[in-house]
């Protein structure tokens, strides 16, 4: 994968819609088009979450195999970020779960590179970030990551989380504080580093 392992959009049939009442519809192309769509997304949300790379396309496979069955809970287009949100949340925990007993055998792995390999420069930023992001708990790593990452507003947050806006706001700034300590205690330059991985 290139940076944020991004794939080519493809001819969208996503308007008006569409391409949700495609999908549960049956409509194949229109699977696809969600996959090219949304693969790189939820990539990324799990790597940001914790997972290493190998274990991240496994858990997005699985994202969307569940997605395939569960496609009619989905309400309204604009609501499919947090939904698919929601399901990655849930695969990912469980994967860490089902992953504690070899960590606490052989201790955690070193983390590996996930997405731009050539770069130096980004190499060494990403594989900072996500150590950072480590040490901080889970709750606040995720509202950190879908405001600042994925740009979602604080409404948008509170729903893919299912916690008030309020609670969303004390999470992003106790998430931000946190980040920033463990930016200034490793041995990164310049400011904190969450501009990595923007779309």
């Amino acid at each position: 994968m290139g940076r944020w392992g991004r794939h080519p959009a493809g001819p969208s049939v996503d308007k008006g819609g569409l391409m949700l009442q495609a999908c549960k519809a049956g409509d194949p192309a229109a699977w696809e088009q969600l996959f090219r769509k949304r693969s790189a997304q939820i990539y990324r949300w799990a790597i940001l979450l914790g997972l290493q790379p190998s274990e991240a396309e496994d858990a997005a496979q699985e994202v969307f195999m569940i997605a395939t069955r569960r496609i009619e809970t989905c309400r309204a287009e604009e609501a499919m970020t947090s939904w698919l949100f929601q399901i990655t949340r849930r695969v990912v925990g469980n994967v860490r779960r089902s992953s504690w007993f070899k960590r606490s055998l052989f201790g955690d792995r070193p983390t590996e590179p996930a997405f731009d390999r050539q770069d130096p420069v980004n190499l060494s930023q990403e594989l900072a970030v996500r150590q950072c992001l480590a040490k901080l708990p889970k709750a606040q790593v995720e509202a950190l990551v879908l405001l600042e990452v994925d740009g979602l507003t604080r409404e948008e947050i509170a729903e893919a989380l299912g916690i008030p806006p309020g609670t969303v706001a004390s999470r992003v700034r106790l998430a931000r504080e946190a980040f920033r300590k463990a930016w200034e205690e490793s041995s990164e330059p310049e400011e904190a580093g969450l501009s990595w991985g923007k779309r």
